[in-house]
């Protein structure tokens, strides 16, 4: 769901939640004719629900505004070239979906190869592009660590887009084959 140009996007799991509680507030009327129990838990169990459409609208709504200026400061890079020592950087990679994940929670997760490497790349609200495994796509972000304090590195994504054609690997960035050779014993 749009609004005002930003995804919005509600998990199964909070609609889960939220239809438990309705249930456990309906069932505790049922049991005893308290209508204390329709007044005030059917509303609380509403709020369950607005508080996460309202912080995906409000993440959302600033990705919406970071991303020309993530898309005017980042520098095109390889994944390979990403070290920790790029920690806070905006960065702009290209590469082939090797996997899609936590899209049913609005937290997607790409695993992104560029030929050279590859790299995880997390975004905290909904998608607003179908990706799927195998597709080509730019993700411009911001190199973070996947944890806290320890952890490899990762690309906090802020705009993520099919793309038709990647950028062709440079002659000194290509893998270089090598001849193997079997020796008979």
């Amino acid at each position: 769901m749009k609004v005002r140009g930003v995804t919005i996007g509600l998990s199964p799991l909070h609609l889960i939640v939220v239809a438990f509680f309705i249930g456990l507030f309906v069932f505790s009327y049922v049991n005893t004719k308290e209508t204390a129990f329709l007044i005030w838990g059917i509303p609380l169990s509403l709020v369950l629900l607005i508080i996460p459409v309202f912080n995906s609208y409000s993440v959302g709504s600033q990705y919406v505004r970071l991303l020309p200026e993530y898309e005017e400061q980042s520098k095109r890079v390889r994944i390979k070239q990403i070290t920790l020592a790029m920690l806070g950087k905006p960065v702009r990679v290209e590469g082939v979906v090797q996997a899609v994940k936590g899209t049913w929670l609005c937290r997607p997760t790409l695993t992104i190869f560029d030929g050279s490497a590859a790299i995880v790349a997390k975004k905290s609200v909904p998608l607003e592009v179908d990706v799927s495994v195998g597709d080509n796509v730019e993700v411009v972000g911001m190199v973070v660590r996947r944890f806290t304090i320890f952890g490899d590195v990762m690309v906090h994504a802020i705009g993520v887009k099919l793309v038709e054609n990647l950028t062709p690997l440079e002659e000194e960035e290509a893998p270089k084959t090598e001849e193997i050779r079997i020796k008979k014993y």
